[in-house]
This record gives structure tokens, C-alpha cells and sequence, in this order.
């Protein structure tokens, strides 16, 4: 036998439910008729579902393009937008941020966003409603800024300057105790990436609008992009038309000559022919923070590809170690460039050192600059391929040592027919390999290290042959930077012909 359930009871009129207590909660709202218990105003953290036609873009907002939206809007389509954004109501944003009244696309739209304006803009595409949280508390606590920043550090596909812009916007930000902006300490805080990053971020800013969209859309990366910047004028500033002229030259070398980012400042500084004269002292570089994030492979950074070249060796004349895959940190031969980590070269205090041990650390430190370019497809052009060659055809006497070194460079970086011991047997079997490449890549080695062999030798002054020698290391992919003791030889000479 089956006992039915027992029906449940009425709430009286005040008791927590029935229709009585839906009746006082309307006399309390002040609802009369046929007014909805939905027509009371959202409060915050309220999650809400609304037409993304009653929502405005926050001019806040610093990405420059939305981009990868054909996959974002077929996602929508599908199956609607299943993250919610952050919404503000647009009067309270307005009045809160008075600054940015007058920049906001639908001011007569009840609500302004704060996050998420790519599903905003597929919710439109799509005609999908647009799920929201309401937080006005982030307009009245002026915290919008921080929200924003926040954001684009959990979400990939924001380019630097995307990125560099919403650092500045909360650089730029009121603090909400007191008449001032925020400082770096501050930004850094708030920001959540580290001191160095924040600085690397807000340099790219300051660089030629073209640098800058090249980093936008990816054909510079942004640790290359931060090199550049460090270029000044003969005054040291970095702002400056003539300091801008020379970023942009040295974009326009890494774009077009394919050169690393430290190539194209060497040849920067060459055309303008400051770093040969006697007399012109760099001025003293402009403090930047120190990066101190950690490092990251990006999109157009210059990397030498050989895992197997050995460490180089530091000059007694220089301070410090250079990490593996650079050149010895010497001051670079240069108008006014400063250092990639934003430090001025220490003054030397060391005592006197024999000029023939100075020699024989740049000639190390040249002897790996060879083998770096050596290590490259792209080695030299056509050009200066030749002329070495046909130098060292003209000088028979030299041929011997530099096969000999140029065997040594080439067997180290498996190029060619390692199996061969003596140097007139490797060459011979270049020559009969049919391998142009080979070919070519081993005659512009035997006339590179010609050059090399006769500017190492010992107890002789240097000429216009072992000066183009080092210009062309320089201004090459090797990204070579002179010893003190090259740019002294340099300077020597360059005062013999005036």
C-alpha cells in the first residue's frame, strides 16, 4: 500500500516566502502594477546578461587591433560567450574618470566595458547576448587602469607596444589618496611584471613611430626594439629627432641587410664617422633600471645558431664576463651607444698593461668574431667575398697561414670535409666537391683570415688594410665591438692622415 506524500505548507504572509513575501519586497522597492522585480538597478557583482548593443568599448582600452577574431567570432556563433566580461555603468565611468569622458565611442549606452572587448565585438558579430559581471566599485576605486593591465598579462597575443601602452596608461594614473601619479615603484607593483621589464616596456615608447609598429605586427622583436632605443645623439638623449633618425637607420639595416640588432648600431655609428676620430668622448649614458627579468627568446631577436662555439675570451683591458654567443663588452665603437643592459662602462683602474698583451686579447677576441661569421648562412656578400680574395691571390706569400687558419676555423664548425688533416687537402677536396656554397663560404674564410693572420702579427702598426678589417667585423653579422686597444690603433692612424 502506497502512502502519498504529504502537501506542502503555505508561508504565511512575512515568514520568508509565499507570495506574501514576494508582495512586501515589491511595496518595499516601491514597484507598483505591473512593474518586474527585474526592473530594480543591478548591484554590484551582479552577473548579468545583456545585449552587446548597450555596451560601449572602454577608450581605455590599449590593444590596437583585435586580432585572430574569425576563430573567436565561429566560437561565439556556436556556442555564445561562455566568459564573462566586466562592465561599468557608463555614467558612473564618465563621472569618475572625467578625463576620458569625452573619448568614449557610445556615451548614450548604459554600460562601458572593462575587460573584454574581443567578446564583445564577436557578441555583436554573432548577435549572442554578452554575459557580464557589473563592477562600478572599479570606476569609483579608480582601479580600472590596474584591471586592464591585469588582464593583458594573463591573456596571450597582445604585441609589446600593445602591452608598453597599458603600462603607460597606469604610469599616468592618479593615485587614489593623493593629487599625483603613481610612481615607478608603484607602477611596478601594480603592474605585476618586474622593474626591468616595466622600463624595457616603456622604452619602446619612446622610440620612432615606425620602429614601433614594426615591433606591433612582429617584424622586430622587442629585446631588439629595446636595443635600438639606446642609441642617443652626440648630446646623449634618446628623444631627440637626431637620436630617432639614427634608431630608424638602424631598423632600416636589420630589415633590409638582414644584420643583428649590435651590427646595425656598429654600422650606424661607422656612417657617421664619430667613432674614428680622436677627441670625441661619449657623453654619459641616461640611468635606466636594470632589467632583471628573466630571459626570453622572441620573434626577430638575432641569435647565433651554433650550440657548439666556445665561450669568449675577455680582454684584461675590459671589466666584467661576457655571457656565451656575445662579443667581449668593450666600449662599442660608436657615437653614443649604451650598453643593452642600460650600465655605463666602469672607468678603468687598472694599472698599465703591456700593449702586446692588448693586441693579443683583441686578436682573441677577433679570432671568435671570424668563426661566429663563419657560422652564419649568411656570411658576407658577393663583394666582400672578393675583394679578400683576390687581396690574398695578390699576396701569395700570406696564403699559407691563412689556409692554415682558415682550415681551423672551418673543421671546428663542421663545414667542409672534416676527415682531412692538412689544409692543402681540405681545400683540394672543396674544390672538387661541386658544392658552391662550400666553395665559397671556404675562399671568403681563406681571405678573411688573411686579413686576420697579418693584423695579429706583433710589432707592427696597423694601415688602412687591418682598419677596414675590423669596420668590416663591426658592421657585419659578428656585431664585432672594438677593443680599447683597436680603437686606439684606430684613432692613431686616423690622426696620421690629418
Amino acid at each position: 500500500m502506497t502512502t502519498p506524500l504529504p502537501r506542502p505548507k503555505r508561508k504565511k504572509k512575512g515568514e520568508g516566502g509565499g507570495s506574501g513575501t514576494l508582495r512586501a519586497d515589491r511595496e518595499k522597492a516601491g514597484l507598483t502594477g505591473s512593474q518586474d522585480i527585474h526592473a530594480l538597478p543591478p548591484e554590484d557583482g551582479e552577473l548579468l546578461e545583456l545585449d552587446p548593443e548597450t555596451i560601449s568599448p572602454n577608450p581605455m582600452n590599449m590593444r590596437l587591433e583585435l586580432r585572430d577574431m574569425d576563430s573567436m567570432i565561429a566560437d561565439v556563433g556556436e556556442r555564445g560567450v561562455h566568459t564573462p566580461g566586466i562592465v561599468m555603468h557608463t555614467k558612473v565611468f564618465m563621472e569618475c574618470y572625467p578625463q576620458w569622458a569625452s573619448r568614449v565611442k557610445h556615451p548614450d549606452r548604459t554600460f562601458i566595458l572593462g575587460p573584454g572587448h574581443r567578446r564583445h565585438a564577436a557578441a555583436l558579430a554573432t548577435g549572442r547576448v554578452m554575459p557580464a559581471v557589473l563592477r562600478d566599485d572599479l570606476a569609483r576605486d579608480r582601479r580600472v587602469e590596474e584591471e586592464l593591465v591585469s588582464e593583458n598579462n594573463s591573456r596571450a597575443g597582445l604585441s609589446p607596444i600593445e602591452q608598453a601602452l597599458a603600462i603607460d596608461l597606469l604610469r599616468q594614473r592618479v593615485h587614489e589618496d593623493e593629487d599625483r601619479t603613481l610612481s615607478f615603484d608603484e607602477v611596478v607593483e601594480r603592474a605585476g611584471y618586474t622593474a626591468g621589464t616595466v622600463s624595457k616596456y616603456l622604452a619602446l615608447l619612446k622610440l620612432p613611430e615606425e620602429v614601433q609598429q614594426a615591433i606591433h605586427v612582429g617584424d622586430l622583436s622587442m629585446r631588439a626594439g629595446y636595443s635600438l632605443s639606446l642609441l642617443k645623439d652626440a648630446g646623449g638623449k634618446k628623444e631627440s629627432p637626431e637620436a630617432h633618425a639614427l634608431q630608424l637607420r638602424g631598423w632600416q639595416l636589420m630589415r633590409d641587410e638582414k644584420l643583428s640588432v649590435e651590427a646595425a648600431k656598429n654600422r650606424v655609428a661607422l656612417e657617421g664617422q664619430q667613432q674614428f676620430h680622436a677627441g670625441n668622448s661619449p657623453a654619459a649614458p641616461v640611468a635606466v633600471p636594470e632589467p632583471r627579468e628573466e630571459s626570453s627568446t622572441q620573434a626577430g631577436d638575432d641569435q647565433v645558431p651554433s650550440s657548439e662555439m666556445p665561450k669568449p675570451v675577455t680582454p684584461p683591458s675590459e671589466g666584467g664576463e661576457p655571457t656565451q654567443g656575445e662579443t667581449a663588452a668593450a666600449p662599442a665603437a660608436v657615437a653614443v651607444i649604451e650598453s643593452a643592459d642600460g650600465a655605463a662602462p666602469a672607468a678603468s683602474t687598472a694599472p698599465a698593461v703591456d700593449p702586446e698583451v692588448l693586441r693579443k686579447a683583441a686578436a682573441d677576441q677577433r679570432d671568435l668574431a671570424c668563426r661566429l661569421l663563419l657560422a652564419e648562412e649568411r656570411f658576407a656578400k658577393g663583394a666582400e667575398s672578393n675583394a679578400r680574395l683576390v687581396t690574398v691571390v695578390l699576396n701569395p706569400n700570406e696564403w699559407k697561414q691563412a689556409a692554415a687558419k682558415a682550415h681551423g676555423w672551418l673543421v671546428e664548425l663542421k663545414k667542409g670535409p672534416s676527415s682531412k688533416k692538412r689544409p692543402t687537402d681540405y681545400f683540394a677536396a672543396v674544390a672538387a666537391s661541386e658544392d658552391s656554397g662550400l666553395m665559397h663560404r671556404a675562399a671568403f674564410a681563406i681571405g678573411l683570415a688573411a686579413d686576420e693572420v697579418r693584423a695579429s702579427q706583433p710589432d707592427r702598426a696597423w694601415d688602412a688594410r687591418d682598419v677596414a678589417h675590423v669596420q668590416f667585423l663591426a658592421t657585419s653579422r659578428a656585431s664585432y665591438q672594438l677593443s680599447e686597444w683597436e680603437q686606439q690603433q684606430v684613432e692613431l692612424l686616423s690622426r696620421g692622415k690629418q
